[in-house]
């Protein structure tokens, strides 16, 4: 996408949401925004009883745990390349005009989620805006920790040479506190 075009017509929260499990917070995004393609990212554990389900909807669903280095269930790069790909194709369909609107969801909300959703921003992006797509990630989020192993996984895929992963760690240079922060709320809510 180039500036001038950028300037007109992109608007991130048109076309990309991140969303939770949590709160049943997935299922009012999917009923307020009706997205045309969803990511769903899942615990390994979760009970299936709370597996969300999305309908006809384009939907890529993969289990993994969170974390910037999980020892069980790690996202692999198999899984990664796959993620990818479905970003690549909401992305062209974006990029041709179509209806193309992204639900990223994991269980909180902050971290694989927001990952996946920088991947799929810089996808939309192409190659050296980075910075871009990590601005336009602010714009949608609220105070995210994207998962570093997600977004280094999708930096190698994407070729981006670790441009990726310098955004990230400057934004996480700049916010030291976010993480601890994310931890006691998590802990008042009964979720640590």
């Amino acid at each position: 996408m180039n500036d001038t075009a950028a300037a007109r017509i992109w608007n991130p929260a048109r076309v990309l949401r991140v969303s939770a499990l949590f709160a049943g917070r997935v299922h009012a995004d999917v009923a307020d925004y009706r997205p045309t393609h969803v990511v769903s990212l899942l615990d390994p554990a979760i009970d299936p009883a709370k597996v969300p389900a999305f309908g006809e909807t384009r939907t890529l669903q993969r289990r993994f745990n969170d974390g910037d280095a999980p020892t069980a269930f790690p996202l692999t790069t198999d899984l990664m390349r796959e993620i990818v790909g479905f970003l690549e194709d909401w992305s062209e369909r974006l990029k041709a005009g179509g209806d193309a609107r992204l639900l990223v969801h994991c269980h909180m909300g902050a971290s694989r989620s927001t990952a996946v959703a920088l991947v799929a921003l810089a996808v939309a992006h192409g190659e050296s805006r980075e910075a871009v797509a990590f601005a336009d990630l602010l714009r949608i989020t609220n105070k995210p920790w994207p998962n570093i192993h997600v977004v280094r996984l999708g930096d190698a895929i994407l070729r981006r040479g670790g441009a990726l992963i310098a955004e990230l760690e400057r934004y996480r240079e700049a916010n030291p506190n976010r993480l601890a922060a994310y931890r006691r709320l998590n802990n008042r809510r009964g979720l640590a």
